[in-house]
């Protein structure tokens, strides 16, 4: 009887060991593969915010032809802003038709270093590279020595000698970020190009940085066959330390997201074991949710610093016409569409009349009253095809297309009856002078069209003001 108790409690411990450490390896897969999911959101959000950054800048390229992007003023505050938000993750850089990579904020009197050798400058060769980010393999600076990893993007319409912008993810800070979530000591996070190749690996060894892990066991069958899932490793190819770990393919990168986590560390006494499992997730769990809180904040802050730089661009802050660089920008395309297809176009030059005198006697707080109330009155009158910009002070100009000079006549003569109508509360009677001219055979640029209406708005203005004058 002794015995047969005795093997049903070995029997029992046996049986009990066998379903704890079944129960303790699921729990410790699901583990990893909540830090995978975070991990992998993370990695997620920084490409995705990596890639509108370089299409921001394509944009801003070809918004901009002629203006050189390594000394202009508006780039490098932009270039500045995207850099701020990722809080230093992400550095920016330009390279041009030759291979040559400047960063961004450029140093005037720097040396270039030439990259065309590196697979992310090559990817993009020829007119049919696609159009998509590149990620390269991992890159050794030769300048500062440090590591990252390079993404690159194609300019739809290469800005005069640049042909790519690339973004390098400073490995050094990515690292501390993944340092953070994975477990200790034995744990690693790693990212893995679709091919293979690994691009980074925490802890830190440059020795693995863009290695071929296909050979690594049980990993490259179940990478190609799944989007996701786990894997076991016994570490030949790294550290000789046995791991498990899972695996989660990236939607908009060919990129796989690798967690795992050291056997031995699991298999400890299971006592301590268990506590070491609960803080452990406990402290992943609060770090993952204010890591994507944080996440969330920069890319929110990103998108209101495109908004604002993209309002800032195109606006009249007062009066919230287009400021004269965007109204020239629309001017001189309607006025190529109208030249090549002979339609009408008409340009109405404004000058609100006695408006330093309104400044001088009821204050610059009036005077912008009237300037915002006018716009303001003018804009409601205006079709929907019509564009209102201030080029200036008083001066503003009213696009007409499609319009020819009678039909602009009548527009101007609304604008001016309601100018005379405008109410400022302060006793101040506000007229405006307008002066009208269409397009001209004989007019190679807009310019030509709005320094007619401008001689026809000074006519109106020594005919006693208050009124309209077509240019002859």
């Amino acid at each position: 009887m002794v015995g047969a108790l005795l093997t049903a409690l070995w029997v029992a411990l046996i049986v009990f060991f066998s379903v704890q450490r079944t129960r303790l390896l699921d729990q410790a897969s699901r583990d990893v593969r909540l830090v995978n999911t975070a991990v992998a959101q993370h990695a997620e959000g920084l490409f995705r915010a990596i890639e509108t950054d370089l299409r921001t800048l394509d944009l801003w390229l070809r918004a901009h032809p002629d203006i050189d992007p390594l000394t202009d003023p508006a780039f490098t505050a932009l270039v500045a802003e995207m850099s701020r938000s990722s809080r230093g993750l992400i550095d920016l850089r330009i390279v041009d038709r030759d291979g040559n990579l400047y960063t961004l904020p450029w140093v005037p009197g720097r040396e270039p270093t030439n990259v065309s050798d590196r697979d992310y400058a090559q990817a993009h060769d020829g007119v049919r590279s696609p159009r998509a980010v590149f990620v390269g393999k991992p890159v050794q600076s030769r300048v500062t020595g440090e590591w990252s990893i390079p993404v690159s993007w194609r300019l739809e319409q290469p800005a005069g000698r640049f042909a790519l912008v690339t973004c390098a993810v400073q490995l050094d800070r990515l690292f501390e970020i993944h340092d953070r979530l994975r477990y200790q000591p034995a744990g690693t996070i790693s990212l893995v190009r679709r091919d293979g190749v690994l691009l980074s690996r925490t802890p830190f060894d440059p020795r693995f940085l863009g290695r071929d892990v296909r050979s690594v066991q049980n990993f490259a069958d179940d990478v190609e066959a799944h989007d996701n899932g786990t894997f076991t490793s016994n570490g030949m190819m790294t550290d000789g330390i046995a791991r498990f770990g899972t695996y989660e393919r990236l939607d908009n990168v060919p990129v796989t997201v690798v967690v795992s986590r050291g056997l031995a560390e699991v298999m400890e006494p299971y006592n301590v074991r268990l506590r070491a499992v609960v803080g452990t997730s406990a402290l992943i769990t609060l770090a993952v949710i204010a890591f994507t809180a944080f996440l969330h904040r920069s890319q929110r802050a990103l998108r209101q610093a495109e908004r604002d730089l993209q309002r800032l661009a195109t606006t009249d802050e007062l009066t919230g016409t287009c400021n004269r660089r965007a109204f020239s920008g629309v001017a001189e395309r309607e006025f190529l569409r109208a030249k090549r297809f002979d339609r009408p176009m008409t340009l109405l030059a404004l000058d609100i009349d006695h408006f330093k005198l309104i400044n001088d006697r009821h204050g610059h707080a009036v005077g912008d009253r009237v300037l915002k109330t006018c716009a303001e009155r003018w804009m409601k009158l205006l079709r929907g095809q019509d564009l209102l910009g201030r080029l200036g002070g008083e001066e503003f100009c009213v696009l007409l297309p499609e319009t020819p000079p009678a039909v602009a006549m009548a527009v101007a003569e609304r604008l001016r009856a309601a100018t005379s109508s405008v109410p400022t509360g302060d006793g101040v009677v506000v007229t405006v002078s307008i002066g009208v001219s269409s397009l001209a055979p004989d007019d190679e640029d807009w310019a030509d069209t709005l320094e007619r209406a401008d001689h026809a708005l000074y006519v109106a203005k020594d005919e006693g003001r208050d009124r309209v004058a077509l240019a002859g």
